[in-house]
């Protein structure tokens, strides 16, 4: 497949020309950080990114071509603007929205709904030890769906932070079923589209997802796609941009927008090759740690979560013995510490994280965090909470209490306690163990 770089290309024209910029950013192409010069904005010829029908809606199309959607539009504000787009296109003319979502959702969900007016009927997975993840089977859904009243989506976060992925093509012919659309959070799993097998949502059935091209592909922070399947309701596509356009700043990085077009000739050619082997890379690694004692966790091939209490360290303990190595992780916790690779990360780099990790463990069990009893009662709407006078409390006192602002493990942004839930002294217990001392709650 040949694949243009419309953007990039008049970007780079453009920069390389002799134009006078009377026109924004301030900067006007003096180098500074060293990107300015192709940092431009919505000048004759750029296109613009809500109402696209130029270079911006050519490379959008070429996008589309490699996912295989009907739709895939850019989003330059991160997976963020593309979950607030979903939940609105979702509950657009719908009389009291209601979303069916498991509980590991970001908190960018949870502020959607809250936006768009959108009451949260929520599914409690079968927790791992963390806040992040867990199991949410086919079941589980279904029978969330037969005991809610005129569902207006089903919500599911896969692969969820700590790589676990769920069975989405099961998932995604239930909702068929009933009549349902299946949105799915796939900001961690861009490349999935790229394995020798394809587990892209959009492939095993879901209507809608966003993937966060920025997380695991070669593309500037913060880059997204939001793809609207072929099978999806055709309101979704016919209103997709005027929904983001709700949402979006008016000033997109155009940065951001070549390295998204950039990426999609990548892409096209020699990438699936480069996943393949980095993913091999992974495996061995995972196997290495194994056998040194780490419980590798989650299915997520281009993803390494270890569980650490077994070897008697705290996941945030094993984290700071990595920045000792000059090994940065992108996540831990108290019970695990979670590595994200890509295809361009090299075979030195996992031995190098084999050979930090390889030392004497303590002799001891650490106790994992307990998730029993966990489920807070709604009081209030996530809007209605949301837009209240609040105040901030230390937890002992927060009791009792109504939650206003959404407590969340960030990263990676995963909900304790949603906006309107009663905290109760389950919700403190699990708040401490992430080292929340305080919570705003509704005066």
């Amino acid at each position: 497949m040949s694949i243009s770089t419309p953007i990039y290309d008049f970007v780079k024209q453009y920069a390389d020309g002799e134009t006078i910029r009377f026109h924004m950013p301030g900067h006007k192409g003096n180098q500074r950080l060293g990107p300015e010069r192709l940092d431009i904005t919505e000048i004759k010829g750029a296109d613009a990114l809500f109402c696209a029908d130029g270079i911006i809606a050519e490379s959008e199309k070429n996008a589309a071509e490699i996912f295989h959607t009907a739709k895939t539009l850019y989003s330059t504000c991160g997976s963020t603007l593309c979950i607030q787009t979903m939940v609105f296109l979702a509950a657009m003319g719908v009389k009291n929205p209601k979303i069916i979502a498991a509980r590991n959702a970001h908190v960018a969900f949870i502020n959607a709904c809250a936006l768009c007016g959108c009451e949260i009927e929520w599914v409690y997975p079968k927790y791992s030890g963390s806040i992040c993840s867990g199991d949410v089977s086919a079941d589980l859904i279904e029978k969330a769906l037969e005991n809610t009243e005129n569902p207006c989506a089903v919500y599911i976060t896969s692969p969820d932070y700590l790589g676990k992925t769920y069975d989405i093509a099961s998932i995604a012919e239930i909702c068929r079923n009933h009549g349902v659309p299946l949105i799915v959070d796939n900001a961690h799993g861009a490349y999935l589209k790229f394995m020798k097998k394809s587990r892209h949502p959009i492939d095993l059935g879901a209507d809608m997802c966003c993937d966060s091209a920025h997380k695991t592909l070669p593309v500037l922070t913060p880059g997204a796609y939001l793809h609207i399947s072929e099978l999806a309701p055709k309101r979704f596509s016919e209103n997709a941009k005027k929904a983001m356009s709700l949402f979006s700043t008016t000033s997109p990085s155009y940065l951001t927008l070549c390295s998204l077009d950039l990426c999609n000739k990548e892409l096209s050619e020699d990438y699936p090759k480069k996943l393949e082997t980095v993913c091999g890379y992974a495996g061995n690694a995972k196997r290495e740690l194994s056998a040194l004692g780490y419980r590798v966790y989650g299915d997520e091939r281009l993803k390494i979560s270890l569980y650490t209490l077994d070897c008697g360290l705290t996941g945030d303990e094993t984290a700071q013995r990595l920045r000792m190595k000059n090994i940065e992780c992108e996540y831990s916790d108290y019970g695990y510490v979670v590595l994200m690779p890509s295809a361009d990360s090299k075979e030195e780099d996992f031995k190098r994280l084999v050979s930090a990790l390889s030392f004497p463990m303590p002799k001891i069990r650490l106790m994992p965090t307990e998730f029993e009893g966990y489920s807070p009662k709604q009081a209030l709407s996530p809007r209605e909470a949301a837009f209240s006078c609040s105040e901030t409390v230390d937890i002992e006192n927060a009791v009792g209490r109504v939650c206003a602002k959404t407590v969340t493990a960030c990263p990676p942004g995963v909900p304790i306690v949603v906006s309107g839930e009663l905290i109760d002294e389950n919700v403190v217990k699990i708040m401490k163990r992430y080292s929340f001392l305080t919570a705003d709650v509704i005066k």
